[in-house]
């Protein structure tokens, strides 16, 4: 007998309890080009279930629009109003005011691997009908479903199932989420993409300036040369608008002498005085009428309210106002002189008569009068 070698008869299996299947198989190698195949499809690959809404009833949406397609995006917004500028968060408009400036939120939730929305603490609310929708549409005052928040009061995490429908506003939309990312045929959008909702604003500057400046062939195409037509069209444009403004006649329009025509009774500039303008129809008119004296101040009568409290003070007509035997009040009341013509102070009583017709002589000889008084 050899080194190695056993003795006695060859035994089976089932006596020495012993199966292959216990043996380690060992390291297999997998081709390199398996490999590679597996990192390209680990860059396309996406980790959460396919997402789309469809409209089923809307007031603010255009009819055309009928879809939202959110295959490459884990969150969607819901709002009144534009997303802000830069941001990569799509979001669907709803210009409504029913619908708040973010009225709400949809979103992966990773760790329970489901879509879920989220109300932003909006005034009307979101309402989540779960279980599918039925009917043609829905109208106001009918059941919307389950509100997902009280009004001003941002809500948990709803979980979001296959069919269900969210009403925002006057706008419903029913869920379609497939885990198999393959659409079906209710959630399929048309080759041209024309029924579909925009998700991020467009930017009106740059299409209209290639709409004004015309297509640009592909073939050839050189961003200087480009630029260089970009900077002679505005630039004659600009030029163009200068001329045109340039071309017009600037001539000065004197409004005053139009108010004076339009209006020739209006009262002068400075009451009780002649007017500085020489040919206004107003001092062709004459001079202006000098008002009349007022009459004298008369006792008041008895059955003045006034006249009566005092007397019941103990006033009597005749006496002055005030405490003491010996009172140094007035007995007279004060009497107001008016000005002539509503003439403020330092207003001669007699208005100035122009000899030679021009205001300019009359003010230095009103001047000379004033030195020659003070001297």
């Amino acid at each position: 007998m050899e080194d190695g070698e056993v003795s006695g008869t060859n035994h089976t299996h089932a006596e020495t309890g012993y199966d292959p299947a216990y043996e380690w198989p060992g390291d297999t190698e997998v081709p390199q080009h398996t490999t590679v195949l597996n990192e390209s499809l680990s860059s396309t690959f996406k980790s959460w279930s396919l997402l789309r809404l469809l409209v089923q009833t809307s007031s603010v949406l255009p009819r055309v629009q009928r879809l939202a397609v959110l295959d490459e995006h884990k969150e969607v917004q819901f709002g009144r109003d534009v997303a802000p500028a830069g941001s990569g968060t799509p979001r669907v408009r709803l210009k409504e005011m029913a619908v708040s400036k973010l009225h709400a939120t949809m979103f992966w939730d990773a760790g329970r691997r489901e879509w879920a929305v989220v109300d932003m603490g909006s005034k009307h609310g979101s309402f989540l009908r779960p279980g599918g929708y039925s009917g043609p549409s829905v109208n106001v005052g009918e059941d919307l479903g389950v509100r997902l928040s009280p009004p001003r009061v941002a809500s948990f995490p709803r979980a979001l199932k296959h069919k269900d429908a969210l009403t925002i506003g006057s706008t419903t939309f029913v869920v379609h989420i497939h885990s198999d990312r393959m659409s079906c045929e209710g959630c399929a959008s048309n080759g041209s993409g024309d029924n579909t909702i925009p998700l991020f604003p467009a930017s009106k500057g740059v299409k209209r300036a290639r709409e004004e400046l015309g297509p640009i062939p592909s073939e050839g195409r050189d961003a200087k040369k480009a630029l260089t037509m970009l900077k002679r069209t505005l630039l004659s444009r600009h030029d163009t608008a200068r001329s045109s403004a340039s071309s017009q006649p600037s001539s000065y329009v004197d409004r005053s002498a139009k108010r004076r025509a339009l209006f020739p009774s209006s009262p002068l500039d400075t009451p009780g005085t002649l007017s500085p303008r020489s040919d206004s129809p107003s001092v062709a008119s004459g001079s202006a009428p000098i008002p009349e004296a007022p009459a004298p101040p008369q006792p008041l009568p008895e059955s003045n309210i006034g006249r009566q409290l005092l007397m019941k003070q103990g006033w009597q007509p005749g006496t002055a106002l005030g405490s003491g035997e010996n009172g140094s009040g007035l007995v007279e009341p004060l009497e107001v002189s008016a000005t002539s013509g509503r003439s403020g102070l330092g207003m001669p009583e007699k208005a100035l008569t122009p000899s030679s017709g021009d205001w300019r002589e009359s003010g230095k000889q009103k001047r000379w009068a004033d030195m020659i008084d003070k001297k």
